[in-house]
């Protein structure tokens, strides 16, 4: 036991490196308990978890024995930074009587369609749309949608499966194909068809659609960070983002940032969460919303400057005071860009040079997340890509350089 207040954290694979959790931890003076998931990603974790703080493995535990378990912790606030996880935290957290998501809000945010449902009660913005569950259902769905439309899982992240559409024939094969067991791509219990939310006119590298990070605490939502984003690989995969300020103008930001706080209301966050928000030529319009923090949101905001994201989450959970910026338009400009497979890419054939691309001007390091033989396929969507890029910048003319340069490296073949 300890004196110092105990932040829970329910773990598995997420948005926030366990060191960076413990440094946003001391920082908050907050000790730290890890209610360790049973996934193997988790389990294989449990070492270096065991070095930042306590933990309870919970493989092997029901649900009614893991809340014993925690409870002789005597947590005072509960985090997860997993999407895997958000349901089960929930459920903790009303079992422990902590703050967190209500766990009858919960499926508004992990259910696509059920959040478009909440979103359109609460008059902040209607998209039409369907849930199938059968490739016979959709001409009916699309009666009611129309075309273009969108085709993506009602659970899921990271664009998996996710593919625009332009004519029945064409929605039909790409609903028959996720709900094929015996193809070779990720199978779909349940998407969504929806209308295609057109971007407005963007030059490359820029991205059409942008993601804020809030906080929320009761009624007191505030943006936390703005993450830019990068064109979008075809068909529908993420290239990364930058911050900590965009080529979009202040105006547009100050919209964004207001319509981003407004869907966290509507869906009754409690904590920080990702708002995807699309620009669109008659204003910005709510894309989704992930009950969690966003992926790469802490690096950019810390290395550039902006803000802390790691901190103000575990503050909310502890019910502990913090801050959050207001809209910059100067300053460092800090890059996270994924390098993506070709659309038709299907396997890795060859990797060399990578030490061209750490070379490059602007980049201070690179991962590489594949290797030769390995497979390709777009429809994993950010599972499959190869590459991330990071750095810095002093300008946005800098950043459309450095993405110039990185394209422009040939160290990666596909077959």
């Amino acid at each position: 036991m300890t004196d110092r207040p105990v932040l829970l954290t329910v773990y598995d694979t997420g948005s926030l490196a366990p060191t960076r959790l413990a440094e946003a931890a001391r920082r908050a003076g907050c000790a730290l308990v890890f209610a360790v998931a049973g996934t193997a990603h988790a389990r294989e974790m449990i070492p270096t978890l065991e070095t930042l703080g306590a933990v309870v493995d919970t493989a092997d535990l029901t649900e009614d024995e893991t809340v014993v378990a925690l409870k002789a912790h005597a947590p005072t606030g509960i985090v997860t930074f997993s999407e895997f996880q958000i349901a089960r935290t929930a459920r903790l957290a009303a079992a422990l009587g902590l703050p967190y998501h209500s766990p009858t809000d919960v499926p508004a945010l992990t259910h696509k369609d059920l959040q478009r449902e909440r979103f359109a009660e609460a008059g902040l913005d209607a998209v039409r749309f369907r849930t199938v569950t059968a490739p016979d259902q959709v001409d009916e769905a699309l009666a009611h949608v129309g075309l273009p439309a969108i085709i993506k899982p009602v659970v899921g992240a990271s664009s998996r499966n996710t593919r625009a559409v332009t004519t029945a024939e064409e929605c039909r094969a790409a609903v028959a194909e996720v709900f094929d067991a015996s193809g070779e791509g990720p199978v779909e219990t349940a998407v969504m068809i929806e209308e295609l939310l057109e971007g407005r006119p963007t030059p490359a590298p820029w991205g059409d659609y942008i993601a804020v990070d809030c906080v929320a605490v009761g009624d007191d939502v505030r943006p936390v960070f703005v993450t830019s984003k990068f064109a979008l690989a075809e068909p529908f995969r993420e290239r990364g983002g930058y911050g900590g300020w965009s080529v979009v103008s202040e105006e547009d930001e100050l919209s964004v940032r207001d319509l981003a706080c407004r869907a966290v209301r509507a869906l009754n966050v409690h904590g920080v969460a990702d708002v995807e928000i699309k620009l669109t030529a008659e204003g910005p319009r709510v894309i989704e919303v992930n009950g969690r923090l966003g992926a790469w949101v802490d690096d950019l905001a810390v290395r550039s400057g902006t803000s802390d994201p790691a901190y103000v989450a575990v503050a909310a959970a502890l019910g502990l005071p913090y801050e959050t910026p207001d809209v910059k338009r100067d300053g460092p400009i800090a890059f996270h860009y994924l390098i993506v497979p070709p659309a038709g890419a299907r396997r890795v054939k060859e990797i060399r040079n990578v030490s061209a691309l750490r070379r490059l001007p602007y980049v201070d390091g690179v991962t590489v997340l594949t290797e030769p033989g390995a497979c390709v396929d777009w429809r994993i969507g950010a599972r499959g890509n190869t590459a991330a890029v990071v750095g810095s910048v002093a300008s946005h003319e800098e950043l459309a350089e450095a993405v110039a340069a990185v394209e422009s490296v040939e160290w990666i073949t596909y077959a």
